[in-house]
């Protein structure tokens, strides 16, 4: 995009301090949608020359981490409207200038922050810990997904949601991952992706936003179980 193509920014309804960080917060959001747009073309074939693009895997991650940038810019220039910029969104404290400077879209204290990601990786749900025909609802960032818990040792289940499982299908969840962190075997946990096979395909969900249990007894469940089986195998 040349610079005669680039969108013009609207005037800065701030004065001073505050009308820089409005301008370099706007600035960055353009970059990010410009590298966003050049990712869709090369994705659609509109730049096909490019051979040595990189796998798809990395593709999602990169467009996630900018999509994820993109809302964090958005929810400043909202506290920069409202007057509460500058200010931790959970405790009410002032940010040090040192802070928003190394990051202008910054939106927790270090107190906040560090609270924050402790209860994030606490959020675990290990299968062996549940009951055979328990039920996991678990929302993602893009879908929602109910799981009948046949095995929790194996992990075996009945899975429907998403935009692929209309049905219920008989699937083994593996465990969660987080790019940078390790691997969760036999685990559903928040902020990360949720891992399944279903025959001979592995699937990876959107990161999982939240989780919760429905406990069922066997005898009342096992004739929808019995259904849901037999429709799942016969869809395979």
């Amino acid at each position: 995009m040349s610079t005669n193509d680039k969108v013009k920014l609207i005037e800065v309804p701030f004065a001073g301090k505050d009308g820089l960080v409005w301008n370099c917060l706007h600035a960055e959001r353009e970059d990010i949608c410009e590298v966003m747009l050049r990712d869709y073309q090369s994705i659609s074939g509109t730049d096909a020359e490019f051979n040595n693009s990189p796998p798809e895997s990395t593709k999602d991650w990169h467009r996630e981490l900018m999509q994820a940038r993109v809302r964090k810019i958005d929810d400043a220039l909202d506290r920069l409207m409202s007057g509460s910029y500058g200010h931790c969104v959970k405790c009410g404290l002032g940010l040090r200038d040192t802070e928003l400077d190394l990051d202008p879209a910054i939106a927790f204290c270090p107190s906040c922050w560090k609270q924050q990601q402790d209860q994030l990786s606490q959020v675990d749900f290990d299968l062996e810990t549940l009951q055979p025909f328990d039920t996991i609802l678990v929302g993602t960032r893009n879908s929602d997904y109910r799981i009948l818990l046949l095995d929790p040792r194996t992990g075996r289940a009945l899975v429907d949601g998403g935009q692929y499982l209309n049905e219920p299908r008989e699937a083994m969840l593996s465990g969660s991952s987080l790019r940078g962190f390790p691997y969760k075997p036999g685990a559903i946990a928040v902020g990360y992706r949720l891992e399944m096979w279903i025959g001979e395909k592995a699937i990876s969900t959107s990161p999982v936003r939240s989780v919760s249990i429905e406990h069922h007894d066997a005898a009342e469940s096992m004739e929808s179980i019995t259904a849901a089986v037999q429709r799942a195998r016969a869809a395979i």
